[in-house]
């Protein structure tokens, strides 16, 4: 069993929090990590956990119109954009795709602007509203990290709360599958 962080990023910065997401969990359990943008590259079949993240475009999870505007805004920014191909398929696509997913458990997170939630909305609610209607079974609440503008760069710290994010998944992840034999061992 594995986990899987499955990711979208037009500026790089939900890129980096997803490789440090990865680098947590890989200390529980074996990880890939894998863009949405590439759907018929992404497998699920030994996934007990998946991570999906992206960024918060317009008050909630992005669509082709505002991958669209975030390219755009990116030939202004060409030292941040890291994916010059034109925007293709996001998180929202892949997750439609995703009906009956029902052995997987799922967590979501996102990249935002650091103020507060009410002004800048949050894909990752999105994210774990989709998990959910898609049959995951969540695994935690929806979480954020912060950039200081739409461009980034990522605010300070971020890094480092993403990799232990993804480790206390990690280390909950494994706690929620032990085997029934290992529960009654530890009284549990």
């Amino acid at each position: 069993m594995k986990a899987l962080v499955v990711f979208e990023s037009m500026f790089g910065n939900t890129r980096h929090v997803a490789e440090a997401i990865a680098e947590g969990l890989s200390l529980a359990l074996p990880t890939e990590i894998a863009p949405a943008r590439h759907p018929e590259a992404i497998e699920l079949d030994d996934v007990g956990l998946v991570v999906v993240g992206a960024p918060t475009h317009a008050w909630g999870l992005s669509s082709t119109r505002t991958r669209d505007a975030a390219a755009m805004d990116g030939a202004k920014h060409p030292d941040h954009l890291l994916d010059v191909t034109p925007p293709g398929p996001g998180v929202r696509e892949w997750l439609h795709d995703q009906k009956g997913r029902h052995a997987c458990r799922g967590a979501a997170f996102d990249t935002r602007i650091d103020k507060p939630q009410a002004i800048t909305g949050s894909a990752a609610r999105s994210i774990q509203r989709r998990l959910r209607h898609a049959g995951f079974e969540t695994l935690a609440t929806p979480h954020s990290f912060r950039v200081t503008g739409t461009a980034g760069p990522l605010a300070s710290g971020e890094i480092d709360r993403a990799r232990q994010w993804g480790e206390a998944l990690g280390r909950a992840f494994v706690a929620t599958t032990a085997t029934p034999a290992a529960h009654a061992r530890s009284g549990r």
